[in-house]
């Protein structure tokens, strides 16, 4: 590979941080990308965790995009009210190699219609609302891939992601020496990773928080 992949990241206010960062750390590590973020504007913005992140690129000056991905959010309606959001990301999808995301980020490219035709996962709390879209196939994996199309699981999935990302376009071998770079062998606490595992409080509790962030995106759903 002679040129670089230009792997580029969307940011936008209130997004969950980790969902973009915990991928753009490990694609920083690979030569063979150059890694970049994006936003409306340059200006910086503020994450969910309070973290001011500074976009390099607006939308007027981004650079072309092989590698497309689309980060969540807790709330990610004003992303998909946002018209020229929507219309920047589609185009961009519409000339990238591959379009991909983590957690939420796949309301936000369903919303585009990019991942019209293909299989999606995107966070557990919300994977009825992906389903509402009639040309999206939901699917229940940690990372799933259909075609060019790459997408993540909730918030942590990313990190697999990344490393499912780079295994797809570089080779396994490529995606093994990035993984092993940062000693990545998860051995979590608690089997509480999803619904499925996860005792009945902590799923209520999960569904309790998200409840009035759902009604809003449903009720939006109902009138598109």
């Amino acid at each position: 590979m002679t040129e670089k992949k230009k792997v580029g990241i969307y940011l936008f206010p209130h997004m969950t941080m980790m969902d973009a960062y915990g991928p753009l750390q490990f694609f920083a590590m690979v030569d063979e990308f150059e890694t970049f973020t994006f936003s409306k504007t340059s200006e910086p913005l503020m994450s969910d965790a309070g973290v001011l992140l500074t976009p390099h690129y607006g939308f007027d000056d981004c650079p072309e995009i092989d590698v497309l991905l689309v980060p969540g959010g807790g709330n990610v309606l004003p992303q998909l009210k946002d018209q020229e959001v929507i219309d920047f990301l589609r185009q961009a999808g519409d000339k990238a190699e591959y379009v991909t995301s983590v957690c939420t980020g796949g309301l936000i490219l369903a919303e585009a219609g990019l991942l019209d035709g293909h299989r999606a996962v995107t966070h557990w709390a919300y994977s009825e609302l992906l389903d509402s879209y009639p040309k999206v196939t939901l699917v229940d994996e940690r990372v799933c891939i259909s075609g060019n199309r790459i997408t993540g699981g909730g918030v942590t999935a990313g990190i697999d992601f990344a490393i499912s990302v780079i295994a797809n376009i570089l080779g396994e071998p490529s995606a093994q020496v990035i993984q092993l770079l940062f000693e990545y062998r998860p051995a979590p606490p608690f089997n509480s990773g999803g619904p499925e595992t996860a005792p009945q409080f902590a799923v209520d509790a999960i569904r309790g928080k998200v409840a009035e962030i759902a009604a809003d995106l449903w009720e939006y759903r109902s009138r598109c």
